[in-house]
């Protein structure tokens, strides 16, 4: 995984919203969560292991380290996971799906904002 790649990987994320018929019932936040669930970053160890390493080590932005694994760790806290029966490469899936999450909603929003 590198910049370019996980740039690649949201940017699609976020054009798969604009696929979903969304209403009131069915708004981008929900649409975000079933997409992020739906990808194979999420759900397989060797991709999710990759994910959660370049957010945590490598992910650099003018320089400056970025806060998503930061916001993903509250996330992922606030979500209170019961660690008690879970193992290490399933706790990295639970990182890797809120990584994907968070970096698809906020990437979604500039965008809606913009327009």
């Amino acid at each position: 995984m590198n910049q370019n790649k996980f740039d690649s990987l949201i940017d699609s994320l976020v054009d798969s919203v604009k696929n979903y018929n969304l209403d009131d019932s069915f708004d981008h936040y929900n649409a975000i969560i079933e997409i992020c669930d739906n990808c194979n970053y999420s759900f397989e160890y060797y991709r999710a292991w990759q994910l959660v390493n370049f957010v945590r080590f490598d992910m650099y932005d003018n320089g400056l380290k970025i806060q998503l694994f930061d916001e993903v760790e509250i996330e992922v806290k606030d979500n209170g996971h019961n660690t008690d029966d879970t193992n290490l490469d399933d706790y990295i899936l639970s990182f890797a799906f809120n990584i994907l999450k968070v970096a698809t909603l906020k990437k979604y929003s500039e965008q809606v904002k913009k327009r």
